[in-house]
């Protein structure tokens, strides 16, 4: 069976020789400027979350799937993370003008997920490594072959708040040096007020003070929280400690998207949440 061919465009918008004399012009005057010769044009791309929309298969140009996480890239300072709606990616990449490379040694973590959100990743990937050039509009980001053919396309993609969002616990640092998965049946959230008051429930619910500003994040005074036994889920109570413990460790966070990350002083993860709904009360009120 014989491959759809690859549309020549950007988005639905042709790429036309006029379309690139503009585009080169333009370089051109910015390079003649002053500004270094990536920082111009990297500047539309990085340092934004980018959430799929549409991938190359060969039957043409997919939608991406609609999925609890998106798959989500973002580019920043030499490197790639996201999520292509599976697992994780990290790799590196270089930019030259409106020239993209992706480092085709990308990692992963090795989560199975249904098989037509495995064959989406895997065509993702794929593409990624093939990446040549990108294009910011208004629109959003389109990557291209080095034919200029559409590989990827996105959207910007709006973080969520910080405050006065619910946010649910996925994973924690356990204290021995590990990133581990909450366990199954346990709903630990927390939940941060624009008056500086952190509130949630793990085991038990807690409550105390915080400040965040300029992505710096820190407890202020200690946790308080009820007293009560947790017999379930097996080990629940551990969690419970080992979840307090890293937030007490927290001095950093960052949004992607609808994900919060908060981390030590060290830059690493603390804890992983996701954006539940936003918050009417906090528990107990």
């Amino acid at each position: 069976m014989q491959a759809a061919a690859r549309p020549q465009c950007h988005g639905d918008r042709p790429m036309t020789p006029l379309h690139r004399l503009l585009r080169n012009t333009v370089a051109a005057l910015l390079l003649a400027s002053g500004l270094p010769g990536t920082a111009w044009a990297a500047a539309g791309l990085e340092d934004r979350d980018w959430q799929l929309t549409q991938y190359w298969t060969d039957a043409g140009l997919t939608d991406a799937m609609e999925a609890d996480r998106p798959a989500v890239l973002r580019f920043e300072d030499g490197r790639l993370g996201g999520s292509a709606g599976c697992n994780r990616l990290l790799g590196g990449y270089t930019v030259d003008g409106d020239e993209l490379r992706i480092s085709p040694n990308l990692a992963s973590t090795m989560m199975a997920c249904p098989p037509p959100l495995m064959d989406q990743e895997q065509a993702v990937t794929v593409a990624l490594t093939q990446v040549a050039g990108f294009d910011v509009s208004d629109d959003g980001l389109v990557l291209t072959d080095a034919d200029d053919a559409t590989l990827l396309a996105f959207t910007e993609l709006e973080s969520t708040p910080l405050t006065g969002t619910t946010w649910s616990l996925t994973h924690y640092n356990n204290g021995k040096g590990a990133v581990t998965s909450v366990l199954p049946g346990s709903d630990f959230v927390l939940m941060l007020a624009d008056d500086g008051r952190l509130s949630g429930r793990a085991c038990n619910n807690y409550r105390g003070g915080f400040i965040a500003a300029d992505g710096d994040f820190a407890l202020e005074g200690p946790l308080a929280a009820t007293k009560m036994l947790c017999p379930e889920p097996e080990g629940v109570n551990e969690q419970e400690a080992a979840y307090f413990a890293a937030l007490e460790r927290a001095a950093a966070y960052r949004i992607r998207g609808d994900e919060l990350v908060l981390l030590d002083a060290d830059g690493a993860t603390q804890a992983r949440f996701q954006a539940a709904e936003p918050a009417a009360a906090s528990p107990g009120d």
